[in-house]
């Protein structure tokens, strides 16, 4: 009777082990951070700053507005669904640490200005930087912060903006700041 089991044991898991599993492999998605960072300030409205990995958001009562351009350029992502999403500030925010992120009618180039820069278009979503600036931001707003990702090669444009009259968040674009993960 062992010899039976033991045997039917054996030709059973052999017949199992032979089928055909799903993919159990974990998907990471697709990262893509800025190809482009640039600093524009109020203060400075017709000065072009240079090329820079680290980039910040900041207002002091109500004044001296600094922004951020950022271009994303995305290859072919057809069938995707791309979320823009931010985390791991530098250390130290302050103020409100609240980021309002707008499209831009066109790609920043390196030379704009704040008065040069490409005008702001649609208002996708406010995030609150954690308190220490590491880890994922919280969305206080979502307007359009999950779209279709493109099928062919784009340049996506965006422009960010400090919340309320004291506020300040700086951040590596090679990183973290704002990404956009397509899945």
């Amino acid at each position: 009777m062992k010899f039976t089991l033991i045997t039917a044991v054996s030709a059973l898991s052999t017949v199992v082990s032979s089928l055909a599993l799903p993919n159990l492999v974990l998907r990471n998605p697709d990262v893509y951070h800025p190809a482009i960072g640039i600093v524009i300030k109020e203060d400075f409205p017709n000065t072009g700053f240079p090329r820079t990995d680290v980039v910040e958001v900041s207002r002091g009562n109500g004044q001296h507005n600094v922004k951020a351009l950022l271009g994303f350029a995305l290859p072919a992502l057809s069938g995707k669904t791309c979320t823009i999403s931010f985390s791991d500030a530098i250390p130290n925010p302050s103020g409100s640490r609240r980021l309002q992120l707008f499209t831009t009618l066109r790609y920043p180039a390196y030379g704009d200005t704040w008065n040069s820069k490409p005008s702001t278009n649609n208002h996708i979503g406010t995030f609150l930087v954690s308190s220490n600036g590491g880890g994922p931001a919280t969305v206080v707003e979502d307007f359009a912060l999950k779209f279709r990702c493109p099928s062919t090669p784009s340049n996506l444009g965006f422009e960010v903006q400090p919340v309320w009259d004291d506020d300040s968040v700086t951040w590596d674009i090679t990183k973290g700041g704002f990404v956009i993960t397509a899945t």
